[in-house]
Formats: structure tokens, C-alpha cells, sequence
């Protein structure tokens, strides 16, 4: 059995990691997430600062099927696919309106949600 994680800056998926008895691997998520995170901190007021730093962080472990490369390939192609293009606009109209939540995986179930 695999495991597998998300990196997260706070809400913003970033990178897949699956692990199992052999090892680890990690895959990146397309670059528009780590862009994407770029432009919130800018509007968050975390960029440059140790905020930005300390928004990285792992999600809890799930169990997956298959092999590392299957099960990370598998959870980036998802997230890369169903993940809504304008998430940063969300975001940005989240915290005006004082509903952000940074947490980790708090925005997941976005993924395949036109509506958010």
C-alpha cells in the first residue's frame, strides 16, 4: 500500500508526495499553483516575510493503490485538472470578505466543484 500527502502553502496545493516501503517520490503540481500562491501572498501581505515561509506545510497521509509513480501521478493529474483556474480570484474574494480560511486543504473540495 502507498501513501500519499499534498505540500500545501496554506490553502494552495503545491506538490504530491507518496511513500511506501521502498522509498519515497514527489511530483510538483503544474506551476500555476506555486504562481497562484505567489500572488495571494502578495495580496496577503506574506510575501517576503516569515509568514510566507511558515505557509508550507504537509497534509495528512491517505492511503492510495498501486505503485509511488501511479499514485502520485494519479492525485497530481486530478488536482492539476479539476482544480478551478481562477482560484486566486477566489481566494482574494474570500479574504474581503473575511470567509478565508488558510488551513491546509481547506479549499480541496473545490477540485471537481465548478461552484466552489
Amino acid at each position: 500500500m502507498v501513501r500519499v500527502r499534498l505540500m500545501y502553502w496554506k490553502e494552495v496545493p503545491l506538490q504530491v508526495q507518496a511513500e511506501d516501503e521502498s522509498g519515497k517520490l514527489s511530483q510538483p503540481l503544474d506551476n500555476r499553483f506555486q504562481e497562484g500562491a505567489d500572488a495571494i501572498s502578495m495580496f496577503d501581505g506574506s510575501s517576503g516575510s516569515d509568514d510566507y515561509m511558515n505557509g508550507f506545510t504537509w497534509g495528512p497521509y491517505t492511503e492510495a493503490d498501486g505503485t509511488l509513480d501511479i499514485a502520485t501521478t494519479t492525485l497530481a493529474e486530478y488536482f492539476n485538472t479539476n482544480f478551478p483556474q481562477d482560484f486566486v480570484a477566489r481566494i482574494r474574494d474570500l479574504r474581503r470578505s473575511g470567509e478565508r480560511n488558510p488551513q491546509p486543504g481547506a479549499i480541496d473540495h473545490w477540485c471537481g466543484n465548478a461552484e466552489g
